[in-house]
């Protein structure tokens, strides 16, 4: 018996210390622009651009708001108080989830939200899947039952992974979708091959850096990566070792913005510069609270709005809401603020905001 508590006693005391290690590094680690870098052969598609920005001890960085994410504050958001908890706990709103199939089992060109951060795209003859995080993934706890809809899904020819958080970047979703669609390209940015691939061999894998085009084999269908405001890490020792994005799609006159996740910055303006014509902006607009914390990495409402308007988009699709419990606020404030802040801003005409496994008709 005294054997087991002394084994107890020793892993606990080495987990302690390992944590207290990780703790200690993360208050002292710093993140400052060095040197940019490309995926060579990539076509860059902003004049004058430098290259992805990478830091000091070769990992990327944000260019305008470098960051870095802080163990203690997250332990201080995870071990603090909500203020709005009450309101949080006896929100009555649930988006609606409707079945996706008679739009699966389509042809017609569209955008199918399957929620969260996840759309199912046919647009050119091409399906294109986004962040596909189906069944029920390991850490997260959802706000509606969502059934996968993987086998309903008869053509993926692009899988598009923004950056490497769980809740986008699913495994055993990926894997599955690998396993289906073995010819499918799975794009994603700078050092993602191996959550796209999911450990599978043979499937084909794509990356770029911030205004690069991938090379695709049809330019029917052209995809870019473009910058967000965000960060990555997956496991302990790998912090911003890959690259975050959002996705520009373009087929003939039709122009989709896919801005992953990201906190508000110049990036919006900029890339409006280079793609001046958005017909459809999906964004992000909810796990925005506290704000202390999540204001470098989550939209609110409000800069939602900012964010679209500074893109010169026709059409606002808000995501990234009333899937999964990730923040403070009420289940139901997201679309709410949006609502209100697009009245006062007089574009409530220009948000079209849909059901999980709803679709939205794109006109050729």
């Amino acid at each position: 018996m005294k054997k087991w508590i002394f084994r107890i006693g020793v892993v606990l005391g080495l987990v302690l210390l390992v944590f207290a290690v990780l703790l200690f590094r993360s208050e002292i680690d710093t993140t400052v622009i060095a040197s940019y870098t490309q995926k060579e052969g990539l076509k860059n598609v902003k004049p004058g651009w430098p290259g992805t920005p990478v830091d000091q001890k070769g990992r990327f960085t944000n260019y305008e708001f470098p960051f870095l994410i802080k163990m203690r504050s997250l332990l201080q958001w995870k071990l603090g108080v909500n203020p709005q908890s009450d309101e949080k706990k006896n929100d009555p709103y649930r988006v609606v989830v409707k079945n996706p199939a008679d739009f699966l089992s389509g042809d017609k060109d569209g955008i199918l939200w399957l929620g969260h951060a996840s759309f199912y795209i046919r647009l050119g003859g091409k399906g294109i899947l986004i962040d596909p995080v189906f069944g029920d993934p390991w850490l997260l706890s959802r706000e509606v039952p969502v059934e996968s809809p993987i086998d309903k899904i008869k053509r993926v020819d692009y899988l598009l992974v923004s950056h490497d958080h769980r809740d986008h970047a699913d495994a055993p979703t990926l894997e599955q979708l690998a396993r289906k669609f073995p010819s499918a390209k799975f794009l994603g940015g700078l050092g993602m091959e191996d959550v796209l691939s999911s450990g599978i061999e043979g499937i084909q894998t794509r990356t770029a850096g911030w205004f690069q085009q991938f090379d695709l084999p049809d330019e029917n269908v052209k995809v870019f990566f473009v910058p967000v405001r965000h960060w990555c890490q997956r496991g302990v020792l790998d912090l911003n070792t890959r690259l975050w994005g959002g996705f520009v799609i373009q087929h003939s006159d039709t122009t989709i913005y896919f801005g992953g996740d990201s906190g508000y910055g110049s990036h919006y303006r900029e890339t409006a510069e280079v793609f001046p014509d958005i017909d459809y902006f999906l964004i992000g607009i909810g796990a925005y609270k506290p704000r202390w914390f999540m204001e470098p990495n989550h939209n609110s409402p409000e800069d939602a709005l900012k964010a679209f308007i500074d893109s010169g988009a026709k059409t606002l699709v808000p995501m990234h809401y009333g899937t999964f419990n990730l923040s403070d606020e009420p289940p139901g404030e997201p679309v709410k603020l949006l609502r209100e802040g697009a009245k006062d801003m007089g574009i409530a005409d220009k948000i079209k905001e849909i059901a999980i496994g709803e679709s939205i008709d794109i006109a050729n």
